[in-house]
């Protein structure tokens, strides 16, 4: 089943992508009280989880050795971020955590170490210690899999209820195992019991589609009352992240349309996820309203600006280099 391509995979990836890069086009300010822009970054906090999903999802379990793992995830991964960061951060691009006139050596050796060139690149540092843990995940008979999802899934919720970030630094709260490793072995039992998981949701798709899309109303509903949001109901927001990761398996279970597009997005997220923030944070200086408020034509068009430039650069690359591009941009 590894060489399987899984069309609900492809729409996690591209609908997860596409939301990052609309996420970064958003306000620039973390205090903004746009009642859109507010529900909008609640609504797309499923993206990075569905991101990591589907990395767990498609991580090798069984039909290769340890060695052949270890080499084709860091050429896929290390590379690419490697080249990217260098290039972004030598080019002095905008959204940088440290602009070339304020860094020295160890500054940058510590940013590549643990993604912090951009503050988007957490994910990838993130992504690598996953796999790390995967490869001893993948050595775990299945129902220990499953007692250590169910842990993970305790840890989450203690985390999120009882820590609820409080003295926590951003660096390190992006970077908090507690946080990601959920979704990533939510992918991998998802994958473990992919045939039987899949016929329910095929045999009982109305009816999953419609409890799922009720719950969300209600959920999003509940949290908006009194001008609160999910950061007040940190549970429910994880409710909502898994219900959307379910409902856009199901409807890539279900339905092949637009199959062409999804898999173009698909194939080029990492590429668009290295890419776009640069982009992205140049667009977002031409609108000052953007660093205090939220308005829904500046950060569109700076999604699509971010999003069809970070294509551009990939397509250009990989007419340049050919093969050699996955070492570049990881497409």
């Amino acid at each position: 089943m590894d060489n399987r391509r899984f069309h609900e995979i492809d729409v996690l990836k591209c609908v997860g992508i596409l939301t990052v890069v609309y996420m970064h086009s958003m306000s620039t300010s973390f205090d903004v009280s746009n009642f859109l822009c507010i529900l909008l970054r609640d609504i797309f906090r499923f993206a990075v989880p569905g991101l990591f999903f589907g990395a767990g999802f498609l991580f090798n379990k069984n039909d290769v050795s340890t060695g052949q793992i270890i080499k084709k995830k860091m050429i896929r991964i290390l590379p690419p971020y490697i080249f990217c960061s260098l290039c972004i951060q030598f080019l002095n691009l905008p959204g940088l955590n440290f602009t070339l006139e304020n860094l020295d050596a160890k500054q940058l050796i510590f940013n590549l170490v643990f993604g912090d060139t951009l503050k988007i690149y957490y994910f990838i540092f993130v992504l690598f210690y996953l796999y790390v843990f995967s490869l001893f995940l993948r050595l775990v008979p299945d129902k220990w899999v499953l007692v250590i999802w169910g842990v993970s899934f305790l840890l989450i919720l203690f985390f999120v209820k009882k820590v609820n970030f409080q003295g926590y630094s951003f660096f390190l709260l992006f970077r908090h195992p507690f946080i990601h490793l959920f979704s990533y072995i939510t992918g991998w039992v998802f994958f473990l019991y992919y045939e039987k998981v899949t016929f329910i949701f095929k045999k009982h798709f109305t009816a999953i589609i419609f409890t799922g899309i009720i719950l969300e109303i209600v959920i999003l509903a509940f949290t908006r009352m009194h001008g609160r949001y999910f950061c007040a109901f940190p549970i429910l927001a994880q409710c909502h992240i898994y219900i959307c990761i379910t409902l856009l398996l199901i409807l890539g279970i279900k339905t092949v349309k637009y199959q062409k597009t999804i898999r173009y997005f698909s194939n080029y997220s990492y590429g668009i996820y290295l890419l776009h923030f640069p982009i992205v944070s140049s667009c977002q200086r031409l609108y000052p309203e953007i660093a205090a408020g939220y308005s829904f034509p500046y950060s569109l068009v700076s999604w699509f600006v971010g999003v069809s430039i970070s294509i551009c650069i990939i397509v250009a690359i990989k007419k340049i280099t050919g093969r050699y591009s996955v070492h570049l941009v990881g497409c």
